[in-house]
C-alpha cells in the first residue's frame, strides 16, 4: 500500500511541475522547444512511481527499492523537485517491509536498484545539457536564452522507457514472492 501512495504522490508530482514549468516559461522559449522538454521532464520525474506501481503489478518489490533509490538524485531538476523526497521515503519504507519477509537476489537486486537509477539520471543528463540559444523579439522588445533541444527530448524519453522496460524484465527473472512462499509451503514435511 505504501509503494502506491508513494506512486500516486510522485506522479501527481510529475505532472504538477509539469504544468508549472509549461505555464512559467518564458513565451520564446515555449515557441524554442515546443512541448516535447516538458514532456520528457515528466517522464523523468514520474518514471519511479511508474516503476513502483510496476513492481505492484509484478509482485516483485525490488522495483520499490529501485524507485525509491531514484527519487533522491531527481531532486536536483528544480527546488519544487525537493518534495519527491516523500515518495522516494515511502518507496523505501515498502521494499524494506517486502525484503524483510522475502528478500531479493542480492546480485539481480542490486542491479535493478543500481541500473535504474544510472539510466534515469543519463537520461536526465542528456534533456538539461546541450542547450540551445533562442532569442526572440516581440513589440516593445526581446528576450533570450537557453532552452532544451527537442532532439535530446526524445532521446531521454526512449531512454526512461528502455529503462523500465529493462528494470521490470530484471525483476521478473526474481523469484515471485508468491511462488516462494508456495514453494516453501510445499516443501515442508506433513507432521505426523
Amino acid at each position: 500500500m505504501l509503494a502506491v501512495v508513494g506512486a500516486l504522490a510522485d506522479l501527481a508530482l510529475a505532472a504538477g511541475l509539469g504544468v508549472l514549468r509549461a505555464t512559467n516559461s518564458q513565451v520564446g522559449e515555449r515557441r524554442a522547444e515546443g512541448h516535447l522538454p516538458t514532456l520528457a521532464l515528466v517522464i523523468v520525474l514520474a518514471a519511479p512511481g511508474v516503476a513502483a506501481l510496476l513492481g505492484v503489478a509484478i509482485a516483485r518489490p525490488v522495483l520499490f527499492g529501485a524507485a525509491g533509490f531514484a527519487c533522491f538524485p531527481l531532486a536536483v531538476v528544480s527546488i519544487a523537485a525537493v518534495p519527491i523526497w516523500l515518495p522516494a521515503v515511502l518507496f523505501l519504507i515498502a521494499f524494506v517491509q517486502a525484503s524483510n519477509t522475502r528478500p531479493p537476489a542480492p546480485l539481480l537486486g542490486g542491479i535493478v536498484l543500481a541500473g535504474f537509477t544510472a539510466l534515469l539520471l543519463v537520461a536526465l543528463r542528456i534533456l538539461i545539457t546541450g542547450n540551445g540559444q533562442y532569442t526572440y523579439s516581440y513589440p516593445g522588445g526581446s528576450e533570450g536564452g537557453d532552452y532544451f533541444l527537442p532532439s535530446r527530448a526524445t532521446f531521454c524519453i526512449l531512454i526512461v522507457i528502455a529503462d523500465l522496460v529493462l528494470a521490470t524484465a530484471l525483476a521478473r527473472l526474481s523469484p515471485s514472492p508468491t511462488r516462494r512462499s508456495h514453494d516453501a509451503a510445499s516443501n515442508t514435511p506433513e507432521r505426523p
